[in-house]
């Protein structure tokens, strides 16, 4: 099953949509001003909160998408949130696991390129707003509650590696 992409803009507020839920058209500078604010907030969780509000927003999407879908193979679900990914522009991901965990690995990282180009390379992950999709994906996929995964970003393209890698684990 691929994803149904069904786009529209009010013509009244000018918002788009995606399958019925807002969505902003982006850039990578906003991406990665946004993830900067965050690392500066880090005394007061500032990389987890931006996670768990991304994990949140993402998880109304898909959990609206699946319902609408009917039955759904977990398989099913898992691509059809690589798409997602994709089609919010972010990049390109793989996700593979079941309902004690898994991994992620994104081949390409809108967010990842786009601090390259601005700031170079880092000796550390910074792609939070991904630990937050991944931990919505896969709690939506096995239909469990939000926070039930944990998501750990263990080597990233800002870091030079040829692709970002996540270990998703259950919490």
């Amino acid at each position: 099953m691929s994803l149904e992409l069904n786009f529209s803009l009010d013509d009244k507020t000018f918002r788009n949509f995606l399958n019925g839920h807002p969505v902003v058209r982006h850039s990578h500078h906003y991406l990665c001003l946004i993830t900067k604010l965050v690392e500066d907030l880090s005394d007061i969780g500032g990389p987890q909160i931006l996670a768990e509000v991304v994990e949140d927003s993402i998880r109304t999407v898909l959990d609206d998408y699946f319902q609408q879908q009917g039955t759904l193979s977990e398989d099913e679900r898992m691509r059809i949130g690589e798409a997602y990914f994709a089609t919010f522009g972010l990049g390109k991901m793989a996700a593979s696991g079941d309902r004690t965990g898994g991994e992620v690995r994104l081949q390409r990282s809108h967010l990842d390129e786009g601090w390259r180009m601005k700031w170079g390379e880092r000796d550390r992950p910074v792609n939070y707003l991904a630990c937050g999709f991944a931990a919505a994906l896969f709690g939506a996929a096995f239909g469990l509650p939000a926070r039930s995964f944990a998501v750990t970003e263990q080597e990233g393209m800002v870091m030079g590696a040829p692709e970002s890698r996540f270990i998703v684990r259950a919490a």
